[in-house]
């Protein structure tokens, strides 16, 4: 190809950011699971400083989207509402109660996004007596059943004789008990809900402290990439053909 050509294919690849800009683009772990960006990374598909500290994902082996909090909590992210600033999660096992014990999210930058939250006490119990819309299916087993009760409910209407208390737990958020292993969990910063607004995508700002970020617009889809490069490409060859008849 004359090099004119291929000096003008250059200038194309350049002014759409191949491979100069698009380290930090759009990442997902399988073709309809979230779209992973700013203020995420994926491992092994992102550099790591593509995302906010706290914000890491990896895939599994199965191309699942998880998520890993403190204390070793494992979470399947569903989705991820970048306009909210809200993840759906679910737990591996199908178990949500089977982590609440190690949950603790004052080191991470997510709190939970259901507002309703109680303290709870858990019972072991031998003998199913209990209200079985506080029993924990996923927890119990062959010969006793897990159940969480309200710690202001009136242990009175139960019959708990048959039970051991096991421990209590503070501010857990009501939808775990829902049974449907759907988990929201919400972040604040860095805030990019305003970009969002105006249809554009959000990134650390340049030699900003903290959590300052920046909009700017949403880059092409790989296709229209390719097919602006390609009709520029027929162009600038027709061009170089026709010229050198000039010369």
């Amino acid at each position: 190809m004359d090099l004119s050509v291929v000096g003008l294919l250059m200038l194309v690849l350049v002014g759409h950011g191949v491979g100069l800009n698009d380290l930090c683009q759009e990442a997902r772990c399988e073709k309809h699971g979230p779209a992973v960006r700013f203020p995420f990374s994926l491992r092994e598909k992102q550099p790591d400083n593509c995302g906010y500290p706290g914000f890491e994902l990896s895939c599994t082996d199965r191309r699942e989207t998880l998520l890993q909090l403190p204390n070793s909590v494992k979470l399947y992210v569903n989705k991820i509402d970048y306009a909210s600033q809200l993840i759906i999660a679910s737990d591996p096992d199908q178990c949500l109660p089977g982590q609440l014990r190690h949950f603790n999210l004052s080191t991470s930058p997510f709190k939970f996004g259901d507002m309703e939250q109680d303290d709870y006490a858990f019972f072991n119990c031998t003998s199913s007596k209990g209200d079985t819309s506080l029993q924990l299916a996923c927890l119990s087993g062959p010969g006793y059943d897990i159940f969480a009760y309200f710690s202001s409910y009136p242990i009175g209407y139960s019959d708990l004789t048959s039970c051991t208390k096991m421990y209590n737990l503070s501010s857990i958020p009501r939808e775990i008990f829902w049974q449907n292993n759907i988990l929201h969990l919400n972040w604040s910063g860095p805030e990019c809900v305003h970009c969002e607004a105006h249809g554009k995508f959000c990134r650390s700002k340049n030699n900003s402290a903290g959590l300052g970020t920046e909009c700017y617009d949403k880059p092409k889809s790989k296709e229209d990439i390719k097919k602006k490069i390609e009709a520029s490409g027929e162009n600038s060859a027709n061009l170089a053909f026709s010229t050198s008849f000039l010369t």
